[in-house]
C-alpha cells in the first residue's frame, strides 16, 4: 500500500519550505503529513548558500547542532568580477548581526540541509512519507484528497487542508489553477560541484559577463578544496535570444579558470545539473479553497538574486498561522485562507516589490552594457564607501532592504556622476579634445545604444517592457510607505514563538 491516511493538514514537498511548514504545524499539535517524492538525502540544484536570516530560522527550529553549524566556515566576504576585472573584494558590509541574525552565512549542501530540516519536522510530530509522488489532487465535500504512488503502490491521503510546497512544477498549484508560467519571472540555472579549488573559504565569489545578462555566476567554497559553482539567467532571455544556458555555463567556467587564480586547477567532480525558480515579481494569489502555496510553488524567491531558501521558510512560518486558524474555526473555503495573502504581503512587499522593480528594468538584454557598467561602478564605489556598501549592497542579497535610503544613495550618485561627467566633457570639448568615450558620456551612449537596439529588434516587446516598468513602479507604495523592513524582525510571532 502506498502513502495513505487521514490528517489535519498535508504538505506536498519536503524541502526547506515544506519542512518548515510541517514543523510549525506539528509544534502546534496539528496532525500533519509530508509527501516528498525523493528519498533523502538527495541532490538539489542550488547555490547551497544560506544567508544570515535563514540561519536565524534554522536556529529557532533547533537544527543548528544537527547541521554542525559551529564547525562550518563562516562566509562574510565576497569577491565580485566584471569580466576579468575585480570590482569588489571586501567583507559583506550589511552582515552586521541585526535582528539577532549571525554576521555571516554558511555553505550548507542541500543534501545536508534538507535532510536535517525534514528530520526535525518528523521529530516534532509530522508524519513523513518519502519516495511518495503526488499523482493527483481533488476536493470532495470540503476534504482534500491527495493521490500518491510509492514503490509499494498507490494510496490516498485526506485532510481538510493541503499546502503546496512542491516547487516549480507544483501539482497543488496546478490543481488550484495557480501554477506560474510567466518566463519574465522564471530563473533557470546550471550548477556543478568543483574540486581542486584554492580559495579563501570565508569568501564567496560572484561574476558578471555580458553573454549571460541578465544573470550572474557564483563560486561558493564548500571546504576541502571543493566549491559549488553555478550560473543563472532569466528564462525569457534564453528563449528570446536563443541562448543555450548549458553552453554559456561551460564557457563561463572556462573563463573563470583564467580570472580567479583559485580556480585555475579546478575540475568538475559532478555533472552539471539544471533547475528553475519562480520569483516574487510574478507572484499572484497564493490561497485557494482548501489550502495555500508556499516556497517556490508560491513564488517566494528574491527577484534579483533568485535566492529562495530563507524566503521559502519565512512564507511557511507565516502561512502556518493561517492554517492553524482555519483548523481552529473548522472553515476551509477560499476566504478562510485569504489572511495568508495579507500576512505575507505585509512581510515581503516592502522589500520585494522594490527589488522586482529593478529586476524589471534590468530584464532588457539590449541594455546589458549599460546596466553592467552602472552596477560595476556601484561595486567599485562600495569598495571604499562603507555606508554605501551597507545600504545599497542589500539590493543584491541583503535582507534589510531600505528602499528610500537606497534610492537616495543611488540618485545622489547619479547626479554626481552627471555633474562630474558633464563638466569634464565640456572641458574636453572646449580644449579641442572632443567628447570623451568613458564616464558619463560613455554611459549615456550605452543607454542610447541599448534603446536603439531594443526598438529595432522588437518594437512590440520593447513597448511591453516599458509597460512592465510602469506597472512595477505603480506597486512601489508599500516600499516607501513603511518606516522599517518587517523582514528584519523575522517571521515568528514573539508571543507564541511561532
Amino acid at each position: 500500500m502506498g502513502a495513505s491516511g487521514q490528517f489535519d493538514a498535508i504538505v506536498a514537498g519536503g524541502g526547506p519550505s515544506g519542512a518548515a511548514m510541517a514543523w510549525a504545524l506539528a509544534k502546534r499539535g496539528i496532525n500533519v503529513a509530508v509527501v516528498e517524492r525523493a528519498e533523502f538525502p538527495r541532490e538539489k540544484v542550488c547555490g547551497d548558500f544560506v544567508e544570515p536570516a535563514g540561519l536565524r530560522i534554522i536556529e529557532r527550529m533547533g537544527c543548528s547542532a544537527a547541521l554542525g553549524l559551529d564547525g562550518r566556515t563562516a562566509i562574510n566576504k565576497v569577491r565580485a568580477y566584471y569580466g576579468p576585472h575585480i570590482a569588489y573584494q571586501n567583507d559583506v558590509a550589511y552582515y552586521d548581526g541585526e535582528g539577532g541574525m549571525p554576521p555571516h552565512g554558511h555553505i550548507i549542501p542541500r543534501h545536508d540541509l534538507d535532510t536535517a530540516l525534514l528530520d526535525n519536522a518528523q521529530a516534532a510530530g509530522a508524519k513523513v512519507f518519502q519516495g511518495a509522488t503526488v499523482r493527483g489532487v481533488t476536493r470532495k465535500n470540503g476534504i482534500m484528497h491527495i493521490q500518491t504512488r510509492t514503490k509499494d503502490g498507490a494510496g490516498t491521503l485526506t485532510a481538510p487542508v493541503v499546502i503546496g510546497a512542491d516547487g516549480v512544477q507544483s501539482m497543488v498549484a496546478a490543481y488550484a489553477g495557480l501554477r506560474r508560467d510567466d518566463k519574465r519571472h522564471i530563473g533557470i540555472s546550471q550548477r556543478v560541484y568543483l574540486e581542486g579549488v584554492e580559495m579563501d573559504e570565508d569568501e564567496a565569489c560572484i561574476w558578471f559577463d555580458e553573454d549571460h545578462y541578465p544573470g550572474y555566476g557564483w563560486v561558493f567554497p564548500a571546504g576541502g578544496g571543493r566549491a559549488n559553482a553555478g550560473m543563472g539567467m532569466l528564462s525569457e532571455t534564453t528563449e528570446k535570444f536563443d541562448i543555450s544556458l548549458q553552453r554559456s555555463f561551460r564557457e563561463s567556467l572556462d573563463r573563470l579558470k583564467y580570472r580567479h587564480p583559485g580556480c585555475a586547477n579546478a575540475t568538475m567532480m559532478t555533472k552539471p545539473l539544471g533547475g528553475a525558480v519562480h520569483m516574487y515579481g510574478g507572484i499572484t494569489r497564493n490561497h485557494f479553497a482548501g489550502g495555500i502555496l508556499v516556497g517556490d510553488a508560491g513564488g517566494f524567491v528574491d527577484p534579483m538574486t533568485a535566492e529562495g531558501i530563507t524566503q521559502g521558510m519565512e512564507s511557511s512560518i507565516i502561512g502556518a498561522r493561517t492554517i492553524a486558524a482555519a483548523l481552529e474555526k473548522g472553515r476551509f473555503e477560499e476566504a478562510d485562507f485569504a489572511p495568508f495573502e495579507t500576512d505575507f504581503r505585509a512581510h515581503f512587499d516592502y522589500s520585494m516589490l522594490y527589488l522586482s522593480f529593478y529586476a524589471t528594468m534590468m530584464r532588457n538584454r539590449h541594455f546589458g552594457d549599460f546596466f553592467l557598467s552602472m552596477t560595476k561602478q556601484g561595486f567599485e564605489r562600495a569598495q571604499h564607501d562603507r555606508e554605501f556598501a551597507r545600504v545599497s549592497g542589500t539590493g543584491f542579497g541583503g535582507l534589510n532592504v531600505q528602499p528610500a535610503a537606497i534610492a537616495a544613495q543611488l540618485w545622489k550618485g547619479i547626479f554626481g556622476h552627471i555633474a562630474q561627467g558633464g563638466s569634464a566633457a565640456l572641458m574636453d570639448l572646449f580644449a579641442g579634445r572632443g567628447l570623451p568615450r568613458d564616464g558619463f558620456v560613455g554611459d549615456w551612449n550605452l543607454w542610447q545604444q541599448g534603446w536603439r537596439n531594443s526598438v529595432r529588434d522588437d518594437p512590440a516587446w520593447h513597448m511591453g517592457w516599458l509597460k512592465d516598468i510602469v506597472r512595477a513602479a505603480s506597486k512601489l507604495g508599500p516600499s516607501f510607505a513603511g518606516q522599517e523592513n518587517p523582514r528584519v524582525s523575522g517571521p515568528f510571532e514573539t508571543e507564541t514563538g511561532l
